[in-house]
């Protein structure tokens, strides 16, 4: 029988502020991490070693805090590399501002070059990225910076993160290409009276989102993330207006979904 992928919510708020409810990262089947959030907090020493691989989707802080904190707390002792995976935009900046020596130690070179704890590999947008029988496969996002949308491909089934994004089209025709996709979890950030802020930020508010999934043609489930907590329950509220086939449910830390 084949054995089934676990993705866990290890944070998915848009913000600090809402207790055990913290920013981006979700846990696929305890080695990979997608994204590095506050929710990366949540776990214990034995849960962070078994981490092998972190794709960052983007550079904004709420999903890399963690990164330096993970490779610093695990890194020396462990027998290979921690790799982060990201577009080589997202790598140079993770460089110059966080792993410079100067607000961090530069983990790529500790203890040394040829030997370091952490290594960097670009993945660029439509970049197939094969551990195992799991597939991740990243498409470019609409966000203030350059930005990407995750896609997990398993024997059993598929995943879809949309990450950071505004209107955007490419997610879609992935995703309605993919008949055996299970889950789909994207972005609300704001409520609709801030519709300006969704735009001027490239974030998603319900009534933004809900023409956004007019553009699915797939039957997955679909779950909303990355609310701000200021106006987390009117954004639930308005969430509830949605007209479409599949009912919008909101994440919440520390639930895991079987792909």
């Amino acid at each position: 029988m084949q054995k089934h992928s676990i993705v866990e919510v290890l944070g998915c708020s848009g913000s600090i502020g809402i207790p055990r409810q913290g920013t981006t990262s979700f846990l696929i089947d305890d080695d990979i991490l997608i994204d590095a959030g506050t929710g990366v907090c949540e776990l214990d020493f034995a849960r962070l070693e078994k981490i092998e691989h972190v794709l960052i989707t983007h550079t904004h802080l709420d999903h890399i805090c963690s990164l330096p904190f993970l490779v610093d707390t695990v890194g020396v002792g462990r027998p290979r590399p921690l790799r982060v995976y990201a577009m080589q935009s997202v790598l140079d900046s993770l460089h110059k501002h966080i792993f410079n020596d100067d607000i961090w130690p530069d983990f790529t070179r500790i203890p040394n070059e040829t030997n370091p704890v952490m290594e960097f590999v670009p993945l660029e947008p439509e970049d197939h990225l094969v551990l195992g029988d799991r597939t991740l496969f990243t498409v470019a996002v609409e966000h203030t910076v350059p930005a990407v949308g995750v896609f997990l491909k398993t024997p059993t089934g598929a995943w879809c993160f949309s990450g950071d994004t505004h209107q955007t089209d490419r997610l879609y025709q992935v995703i309605n290409q993919m008949p055996d996709i299970r889950y789909f979890f994207i972005e609300s950030a704001f409520p609709d009276r801030e519709k300006w802020l969704a735009d001027l930020a490239k974030h998603l508010c319900p009534d933004l989102l809900f023409a956004e999934l007019d553009k699915l043609r797939n039957t997955c489930e679909i779950w909303i993330s990355h609310l701000k907590p200021r106006e987390h329950d009117l954004i639930q509220r308005e969430l509830k207006q949605y007209q479409g086939l599949q009912q919008l449910k909101v994440l919440s830390a520390g639930m895991k979904f079987q792909i």
